[in-house]
Order: C-alpha cells, then structure tokens, then sequence
C-alpha cells in the first residue's frame, strides 16, 4: 500500500495522481451528461402537444407530455373536459403511465385518468380514461407524431365510448 505523502517539490505520488484522475473524469462526465442527453435520447423527455379527435370528430386541445428513463409517462391537460353526449361535463385528472420502445423510433404509451363530476356536484367518480398513443419518432425535426384511443371507462370497467385521432408534439427546450 502506498502511504500519502505530502507534495513536495512538485512530485506526486501514485494515490494523488489516482484521485486526481477520478476526480477529473467524473468532472468530464457531469460535463458530458448534458450534451448526450440533447443528442439520441429519443423519446425521452418533455413535449407539448396536440390531440385532434378524429373518430368522433371532437375538435383538439392542447396537453403536455413527460417521457422518462424507465418506462415511466405523464400527460397533462386541462382539468376541465366538455365531452360528447350523453356525458355530462367531466374533471380530468393528470394522468399516469408506462411507455416502451416498439422498434425504430417507435413507441407505444398508455395513461390511465380518473374522472369526476365537476362542481357543484360532490365530485363523484364517474371512472377513467385509458389512452393508448402509437409514436413515431422523428430525428430530423425532433417532433413525435401518432394515433390515440381513448377508452372511457365507468367505475366497474365497462366502455362508455371510445375516441381515436392523431396525435403531434415538438419538445420542449430550455
């Protein structure tokens, strides 16, 4: 084992030289991370983006999706929802999920939410929206195009409706 010696002279012995390597190499890492996560992350990250109802022609709105390391997703819009007949206005919660790679730039997300009535009712649950979204990726514009269902579930599981559309979204940059 070597003993530390203090730096005499200019010399170094072996554990300074080991530590002062470890040090600046972690130190080149910290620096690296930024960069090689603005190049070939795919997916991953946040992105604002619009749905457009399709099937039945619904009209778009705008919402926010995160895509993160693991396999974890949430999406983001308006809590307020005017839904088609026979519903009656809903809230819509945040929604939660798992995303994971299909092949080449492609991905498959889904997100569960949990409906309510608005006020001034109770709030009672009404159940939840499960959406399904196929993603291509697009390196050259840095953009995630799709198609969305969108199941609509009562609080026992059973489909009330369902809505298909397309789905675009840019990243969002600091």
């Amino acid at each position: 084992m070597l003993a530390e010696t203090p730096n005499r002279g200019g010399h170094v012995n072996r554990k300074q030289l080991l530590k002062t390597g470890a040090a600046a190499g972690a130190g080149a890492l910290v620096a690296a991370g930024p960069a090689q996560a603005q190049s070939g992350q795919g997916a991953v990250g946040s992105w604002f983006g619009t749905v457009t109802a399709t099937n039945p022609p619904l009209g778009s709105f705008g919402e926010m999706l995160s895509i993160l390391d693991g396999g974890v997703a949430i999406e983001s819009r308006r809590y307020y929802v005017v839904p088609p007949p026979p519903f009656p206005n809903l809230l819509e919660t945040t929604g939660h999920g798992a995303w994971e790679r299909t092949g080449n730039r492609t991905y498959e997300v889904f997100f569960r939410f949990f409906l309510q009535e608005p006020p001034p009712s109770t709030g009672s649950p009404i159940g939840t929206d499960n959406i399904r979204l196929t993603l291509t990726y697009d390196a050259s514009a840095d953009t995630l195009t799709g198609t969305f269902v969108s199941q609509v579930k009562d609080n026992g599981g059973n489909m009330l409706i369902q809505v298909e559309g397309t789905y675009e979204a840019t990243r969002i940059r600091v």
